[in-house]
């Protein structure tokens, strides 16, 4: 495959250099970007697509524009199928309703798929999510559209945060006050908060910001400097788009390399400072930190640095092929770059912020006084009654019972690790971190259903919802203590029309439970009642052919909006659940924005291949690529045995042949004979498809498709089947939907198809991002209707005793 780019990539500087043509008048001819052309011309990967279209060019042909988007299809619609005799009254709210919705706090919220069915629980009266976090931009955009905000706060609800970066227990409850104070506008909570351990939140975050705009001019400064510029413009700048280069950035929290002004992204106590006005002449209380703690503090940063550095080292050196080809030559690149004469002012500046930074922070919530402070105020209304959510699961293997019990000792003395803020792997200690600061009555943590596997750690092997249920059954502030339980739930069997199973644990705090209160609360919480199972036909009735990426159209993305002719259903049948979810109104209070459950977003699909479209249609409802070899054939067989004799005796005894075949060309039997094995069904069906203008094949004949079987992902492709539950929705969807293609038509679902087996309600907005990140976000959520139902029941828990629980937030206050 190398030989043949290089060749064909050689070719084509042969003929920009016979026509005497500059890479910006060629790209204008080929129709593509002269950053793309470039790319390709240096060492980046040629896609069969983009090969296609210069071939044509050179041949002086011209490239056909995107396929049209296949014609609709007259398809009639069975008889939906009935449910049976397990359907039961299941979703009746009881009219208990609290004074005030009580608070959600949702961490690692996505776009809010695990507490939206919180938030509609009882029409939004008996939940209202008042904060939640997530380190990815679009997720929180896509929540704070949808959530009511607001009027005066200068917080959103959704905020982005890297969860890691937090430090201790009284960190995160002052984080969270500080936000309630915003959001709810409580004057009074403000004012203790500006007095919080002498420096008060305020001055807190004008200390960080002064640090964080030294640290940017410094940064600037050097980025003005000849060595900087001589370095530059010898840099090869694409290295920066490379995921180790990137990630080297992010995890030491680094700004971006580049030429102009440096830019911070978002950090942990950097936001909402645009308030934090102050003149001149003000006095601001510094707090004195110890040279001890900084020393510290700097000796571990050293080491981070250092780590990251022989990380990109590592990277440098290994190889690729096809796309991955020039990515260690780029590393290297910057590897060079950043180990120049601007190596050690860049590295100075960063330690210098970095230990100013997180030593004001170790010390301003390192000691008990501040602990004491934030108690007497996290009270009443302020308490979180519920936290769900439900961190990346990676790395949890590195983290040993030892290090997740010794939580409870971090809520006051911080326990300061350089990588805390940065590694993934400490996500699931961060977890614990914050039902041990916001103490809610009630948590629901959701993960994959592997979560629940042994894993292995310096400290042996043990179980990762053992060690999670122990170090969160330990937890105690005022006495609060947790019963948990566990359990992997089916959506199949909740009213979901997708075959998804997740890990679910929750909690109950034992001061929840009344004398009335029956046995193993937590236990009964994940015992959810199951129905009738739902196909996917109903999830895809109402909506007319979707809008196509790469389509002109009126300039709009995926926001622009359509009619779904859905109609709400009467009864109680599994089926008329789902669909009345779907279609539900707008909750009273809620932002309307031109918003309706009749007008839809986001029914935007990618645009198929033509000669994709044409296998698609070969394709029966419910089979995947894999069930299209032939790897048990007998057929199949008697033939791989007439060519390895052939080539035998080729290769022996040409003699015994007659001349015809004595004059065969052995490489070509051989390539013959590597075409038959499981793959030639799938093969010959390609073959049969007429290629796309200028390629020389379908793209899906080369050998790294054909390869596929069930124990190498033969099901990246599949079609999927009206009348099952789709497969489970998954984050890879904004990578290619090709495992998603559509019942009856040639094409992969659109996003709205995706989120509405995901059971997004139809007036649930994705439209403020791409379709790359909408269906990345909409695989990554928890189904709102399964999250309604664990609502349901922890409603009917906090509501056994309504008095008796109001009381005990009334001897807390």
């Amino acid at each position: 495959m190398t030989s043949h780019m290089g060749s064909f990539r050689e070719r084509i500087k042969a003929y920009l250099e016979q026509e005497n043509l500059t890479v910006e008048q060629a790209a204008r001819q080929i129709g593509v970007p002269a950053s793309a052309l470039r790319r390709h011309l240096d060492d980046g990967y040629i896609r069969s697509d983009s090969e296609a279209r210069y071939r044509l060019w050179m041949e002086g042909q011209q490239a056909q524009s995107p396929s049209r988007p296949p014609p609709p299809l007259d398809v009639t619609r069975p008889t939906t199928r009935k449910a049976g005799p397990r359907d039961v009254a299941l979703f009746d709210i009881t009219e208990w309703r609290p004074e005030r919705a009580l608070n959600v706090v949702d961490v690692f919220s996505g776009a809010g798929g695990l507490s939206l069915g919180f938030d509609l629980t009882g029409g939004g009266a008996v939940f209202s999510t008042v904060m939640a976090l997530d380190i990815n931009e679009s997720m929180v955009r896509v929540f704070n559209n949808n959530h009511v905000q607001e009027l005066g706060s200068r917080y959103k609800v959704a905020r982005r945060v890297d969860m890691s970066d937090f430090f201790n227990e009284a960190e995160v409850l002052t984080f969270y006050l500080d936000h309630y104070a915003e959001l709810r506008q409580d004057t009074a909570l403000r004012e203790s908060l500006r007095n919080l351990a002498g420096i008060g939140v305020d001055g807190f975050m004008r200390q960080i910001a002064r640090i964080d705009h030294q640290f940017l001019e410094s940064l600037a400064q050097i980025r003005r400097s000849e060595p900087y510029i001589q370095a530059w413009n010898t840099f090869d700048t694409s290295a920066l788009a490379q995921t180790s280069v990137i990630g080297f950035h992010d995890v030491l929290k680094l700004p971006m390399t580049g030429r102009g002004n440096p830019v911070l992204k978002d950090l942990l106590w950097s936001s909402g400072l645009h308030h934090l006005t102050e003149s001149k002449s003000e006095e601001v209380y510094i707090p004195s930190v110890s040279t001890d703690l900084q020393e510290d503090v700097r000796a571990r940063l050293v080491q981070l640095w250092h780590l990251e550095m022989n990380r990109l080292t590592g990277s440098s050196t290994g190889n690729g092929k096809g796309q991955l080809a020039s990515a260690a030559r780029k590393i290297g690149s910057f590897l060079a770059f950043i180990n120049s004469d601007v190596h050690l002012q860049i590295q100075e500046a960063w330690l210098n912020w970095r230990t100013a930074r997180d030593s004001l922070r170790i010390h301003t919530f390192g000691n008990e006084e501040v602990w004491g402070q934030l108690q007497e105020l996290y009270t009443s209304e302020r308490k979180v009654a519920v936290v769900v959510g439900g961190p990346p699961c990676q790395g949890f293997s590195r983290i040993g019972r030892g290090k997740i019990r010794s939580l409870r000792d971090q809520s006051v003395h911080v326990q300061y690790d350089a990588q805390a803020g940065d590694r993934r792997n400490y996500l699931m200690r961060q977890y614990v971190l914050f039902i041990g600061a916001l103490a809610p009555d009630i948590f629901v943590f959701e993960n994959v259903r592997h979560f629940q596997a042994k894993v292995k750690t310096p400290e042996g092997t043990f179980s990762a919802p053992e060690v999670l249920g122990q170090s969160i059954e330990e937890i105690s502030h005022n006495g609060v203590r947790y019963e948990v339980a566990r359990r992997i739930l089916d959506a199949t069997r909740h009213c979901i029309p997708q075959t998804r199973e997740r890990f679910f644990m929750v909690g109950v705090a034992e001061r929840v439970r009344t004398p009335d209160a029956p046995a193993h609360l937590a236990k009964w919480l994940l015992q959810l009642p199951e129905r009738e199972v739902v196909v996917l036909r109903p999830a895809l009735e109402g909506l007319p052919e979707p809008f196509y990426a790469s389509v002109p159209r009126s300039g709009k993305g995926i926001e622009e909006t359509i009619h779904t002719t859905l109609e709400p259903r009467q009864g109680n049948q599994s089926e008329d659940i789902f669909i009345n979810w779907l279609r539900q109104p707008l909750p009273a209070g809620w932002p309307e924005d031109g918003r309706s459950a009749d007008l839809i977003d986001a029914h935007h699909a990618r645009i198929p291949r033509q000669d994709d479209q044409q296998f698609f249609k070969l394709m029966g409802p419910g089979t995947r690529w894999m069930d299209y070899r032939s790897d048990n054939s007998d057929t199949l067989k008697a033939l791989q045995v007439t060519l390895d004799t052939l080539l035998t005796v080729l290769s022996n005894d040409k003699s015994r042949l007659p001349v015809e075949l004595a004059t065969l060309d052995v490489k070509h039997i051989e390539e013959l004979r590597t075409a038959v094995d499981g793959s030639l069904s799938l093969r010959l069906l390609l073959e049969n498809i007429k290629p796309a203008p200028g390629e020389l094949r379908h793209h899906l004949a080369g050998g790294k498709y054909l390869s596929k079987r069930e124990s190498q992902h033969g099901d990246w492709l599949a079609r999927m089947s009206a009348d099952q539950p789709s497969k489970t929705m998954m984050s890879h969807m904004g990578k290619d939907t090709y495992a998603f293609v559509h019942p009856w038509r040639p094409r992969t679902i659109s996003v709205r198809e995706a989120a509405r087996i995901q059971t997004f309600p139809d007036w649930y907005r994705f439209g403020s991002v791409g379709l790359v990140d909408a269906f990345t976000i909409v695989g990554n959520a928890v189904p709102p209707l399964l999250s309604s139902q664990l609502a349901l029941r922890v409603a009917q828990i906090l509501a056994l005793d309504a008095r008796a629980l109001a009381d005990q937030y009334a001897l807390l206050t």
